[in-house]
């Protein structure tokens, strides 16, 4: 089995959401299974990561009720139409 980086991290994001939505728009910072803290900037929650934690692995993530879903295709149509 393959271990991904910040895998703890991110379930420890998807437990803890329904408490986090009270703080939407806000960014947290998790490491494994704590949440250090929520900041209103994601400069500062990576800041306090990078001042504790060095360059052990941590989590800053934008609290959204939802992931943003992103859709591409290959079916572009890149023809000039001038």
């Amino acid at each position: 089995m393959t271990v991904m980086h910040l895998d703890q991290e991110i379930r420890t994001y998807n437990t803890k959401l329904p408490d986090l939505l009270a703080s939407v728009g806000k960014f947290v910072l998790i490491k494994a299974d704590e949440v250090v803290g929520i900041y209103d900037t994601y400069a500062d929650a990576l800041q306090i990561g990078y001042d504790r934690f060095k360059l052990e692995p941590f989590l800053v993530k934008q609290i959204a009720p939802a992931e943003k879903v992103h859709f591409f295709t290959r079916e572009l149509d890149l023809a000039c139409r001038a």
